[in-house]
């Protein structure tokens, strides 16, 4: 931390105290978002979590990451081979688009989850695993960047899931980078961390606040995000970096949003 100034230090520590603190409540696999039985599907399954980590977008987290398990409800089956038989992009859609939902965008995911589908049968011999199975991060990363659906943010997200909750050995921690998303850009611009919050700037940003395991700090942000940084009326007052928020509220526009 020798190369940090004196208010990006204290926001270091103040995030790793905050993770202590929730500890793995906001987990996908090790936390209290998902029910049971689909944590346990996502676990024992990798072609379900890794058609869950296609699904995370522009949904709770805890409706995209339920989706394999309602899936696999409703067609009866999660035999990739058998998938690819029955279902082409209009049939997958339905089943995906039929009350209730389960996606806010069936038919980008019936696009991505049907590609994802071939690509695993195709190249990794039906087995997800095979993707992050005695591979690096970075080879993790640039794998999981090749499906379609998975932006860099995604890929980190997975390893990020992989290494923290399914306690998958990844040595390279450092090619793990935080997932940028709404929660986090927001709040890097909030306590002043980058001036412009594009994702190179973010992703440098955390690099440098965390640069042994920068994915490491996605959890805390995210969840302070979540919880009390929202894009209008902040909980400023119970959120954990309230002290070392550098921005006028009442003056700040994120994203077109005029905050309070």
């Amino acid at each position: 931390m020798s190369d940090l100034n004196d208010h990006e230090k204290e926001i270091v520590q103040t995030i790793k105290e905050f993770l202590m603190k929730i500890g793995t409540e906001n987990n996908i696999l090790k936390g209290n978002l998902l029910k049971k039985e689909v944590k346990d599907f996502l676990i024992n399954n990798p072609n379900a979590f890794l058609l869950g980590l296609i699904s995370d977008q522009s949904v709770k987290a805890e409706i995209a990451w339920s989706l394999p398990y309602h899936l696999k409800e409703r067609i009866g089956t999660f035999d990739f081979q058998k998938i690819v038989h029955l279902y082409d992009e209009t049939k997958l859609e339905q089943v995906i688009k039929s009350k209730p939902a389960l996606h806010r965008y069936p038919s980008r995911m019936a696009v991505y989850l049907l590609s994802a589908i071939k690509d695993i049968l195709e190249k990794y011999n039906g087995n997800a695993e095979n993707i992050w199975k005695n591979k690096t991060a970075a080879e993790v990363v640039k794998k999981l960047e090749e499906f379609k659906g998975i932006s860099h943010k995604k890929a980190s997200l997975g390893a990020l899931i992989l290494t923290r909750d399914l306690d998958i050995n990844i040595l390279d921690k450092q090619n793990i980078d935080i997932a940028y998303d709404t929660h986090i850009k927001k709040i890097f611009k909030r306590v002043g961390l980058v001036d412009d919050s594009t994702e190179e700037n973010v992703l440098n940003s955390a690099r440098k606040l965390n640069p042994d395991f920068p994915g490491e700090l996605t959890t805390a942000f995210w969840t302070i995000g979540r919880e009390y940084c929202y894009a209008s009326n902040p909980a400023c007052l119970l959120c954990p970096l309230n002290n070392l928020c550098e921005k006028n509220m009442e003056d700040e526009d994120i994203e077109g949003v005029k905050v309070r």
